[in-house]
């Protein structure tokens, strides 16, 4: 694993009323950095969070990554 200092997001982006930042990094108690894509919306405020994460693949979608798994959550709750 790469230890490596937290620089800024390399690249954000505004659509669909959503900013998003690409790759931020997030620095780890052992110096390990993960890095995220986080999207919000433009306006400022309080909003609900949703957190998806595993270790591999963060730019692939679900439905794409485990077709199966995705077929299998469109029937049980349609």
């Amino acid at each position: 694993m790469t230890r490596e200092q937290p620089t800024a997001a390399r690249t954000s982006e505004i659509g669909d009323r959503m900013r998003i930042d690409w790759d931020v990094p997030i620095a780890m108690d052992d110096g390990l950095v993960l890095r995220a894509d986080i999207f919000r919306p433009v306006e400022e405020g309080h909003y609900p969070a949703i957190l998806s994460y595993g270790p591999y693949a963060k730019g692939l979608a679900f439905q794409d990554g485990y077709p199966s798994a995705w077929g299998a959550h469109g029937d049980a709750a349609p």
